[in-house]
């Protein structure tokens, strides 16, 4: 009887827990901030005061709740108070607004074409993953969904596209459905290579059509000894397929010719870890007769290969020894011709000699953080992103070694971005914002 008066105590208490969980507090230095919790209107915040707001909806995908907050308040023409945050887990940590971090900035619409905005390309579809940029199209890995928090996103069926704009124009040229699987579990990825256009879907397959017979004929697929290796890079004649299990395949016009297991060549104290669930690899780079793959141990392993990269042998694993914990390598990029750059999760940016494989130098080039997602040079410059949710791209001189421009404005997110034509096209959710890069304008400081 005691057991079972303490099964419902136990089950009551966990009721009463799991509905504070949809409570979401905000405490705000500033009054009279707007709140819209995924896109309605909750209310207008007191100074000094804590509202509770509950949070009835769990929207998205792979189990988890997905909510996103924004607070704004309009100050004159051309500045504002604006601030958001995207929830995914219970419970929610409370919002707490100060003056200090929430400072009145330029409207985004302003601010955008203060860094250059030329055009924004709205896409048929709400979700967007990858891009690819040539000299006729622009080619966006989009997907539709029925489960999302924003109901003007709410498509009636899941699906995957491949959406192909006129590069001059803007107008859409061509979209084709990809697959209608909801899945979830695989990396996407688009790719031009040698006349080719190459996209690995979510249904773990990598499918490619020959540019110059146009995209009206279904397209081949590759024929892969392992499902689910999804990102694509290429060099020379060669296309190389990684993702998951510390596997890299190498192809060549098509044909699969050879694959590596990095697993053969973990660092020393790998078999201490506590938790081993590892072998991602986020990216690889060729230069110099050497592949460098870059995984979710904090290591960057480097293969020698000879002039047809069929023949290769294990040379070493660049590392920093000083850290003990493991991180994901995100990005590879080449400066300099010789210059490897290696942007980490938590630890900045490294840099290697290609040839002596010595490292150079090693800085957080930000301030407030030293992750970097994604990286692209352009003669002096680099320009890199700290992440999906931080909608700025920055620029980066490697000479003045400082940051000399924030390319941002209306994105809410950094998906992917390439450069082209002294142009950044920048993806979001739903959009393509292209800016023009010849004449960065400094960044005009808050008002």
């Amino acid at each position: 009887m005691k057991l079972l008066h303490a099964s419902l105590l136990l089950c009551a208490l966990s009721m009463l827990l799991s509905a504070h969980d949809n409570h979401l507090k905000i405490n705000s230095e500033i009054d009279g901030l707007f709140v819209e919790i995924n896109e309605v209107p909750r209310g207008v915040l007191k100074e000094f005061h804590e509202q509770e707001f509950v949070i009835k909806e769990d929207v998205g995908t792979g189990g988890f709740g997905f909510h996103r907050v924004v607070l704004h308040k309009e100050i004159n023409a051309t500045h504002e108070y604006f601030s958001q945050k995207e929830f995914r887990y219970k419970p929610f940590e409370p919002i707490i607004v100060t003056k200090s971090k929430l400072q009145p900035q330029l409207k985004k619409t302003l601010l955008a074409k203060q860094n250059g905005l030329h055009h924004t390309l709205n896409l048929k579809h709400h979700y967007a993953s990858h891009l690819e940029i040539d000299d006729d199209f622009i080619y966006v890995l989009t997907q539709a969904r029925t489960q999302v928090y924003s109901k003007k996103k709410r498509e009636k069926y899941n699906a995957e596209y491949l959406e192909i704009y006129d590069k001059k124009t803007f107008s859409l040229v061509k979209e084709i459905l990809l697959n209608q699987d909801d899945e979830d579990s695989f990396d996407r990825d688009i790719l031009l290579h040698q006349g080719y256009l190459y996209v690995s879907s979510k249904n773990g397959n990598v499918i490619f059509w020959k540019k110059e017979k146009g995209f009206n004929q279904p397209p081949s697929i590759l024929s892969t000894p392992k499902k689910g290796l999804n990102k694509l890079r290429s060099y020379g004649d060669y296309l190389f397929r990684f993702g998951r299990e510390g596997i890299v395949e190498v192809y060549h016009t098509n044909l699969h010719v050879k694959t590596i297991d990095t697993k053969e060549h973990r660092f020393k104290g790998y078999e201490l870890l506590e938790d081993k669930r590892f072998d991602r690899i986020f990216d690889l780079l060729y230069a110099h007769k050497r592949l460098f793959i870059a995984n979710d141990l904090g290591d960057v392993h480097v293969y020698a290969f000879d002039s047809h990269l069929k023949t290769s042998s294990y040379l070493t694993t660049l590392r920093d020894t000083t850290l003990k914990d493991t991180y994901d390598v995100l990005d590879l990029a080449l400066y300099d011709a010789s210059t490897l750059l290696v942007g980490t999760d938590g630890h900045g940016i490294y840099a290697y000699d290609t040839v002596t494989l010595k490292p150079l130098f090693r800085t957080s080039i930000l301030p407030k953080t030293s992750s970097i997602q994604h990286i692209e040079v352009t003669k002096e410059t680099l320009l890199f992103t700290q992440g999906y949710d931080t909608p700025v791209v920055y620029a980066y001189d490697m000479k003045e070694k400082k940051n000399v421009h924030s390319f941002e404005g209306e994105a809410r997110g950094v998906n992917d971005f390439k450069i082209n034509d002294a142009h950044l096209y920048w993806l979001d959710d739903g959009c393509v914002y292209i800016f023009k890069m010849a004449k960065p304008i400094p960044k005009q400081k808050n008002q």
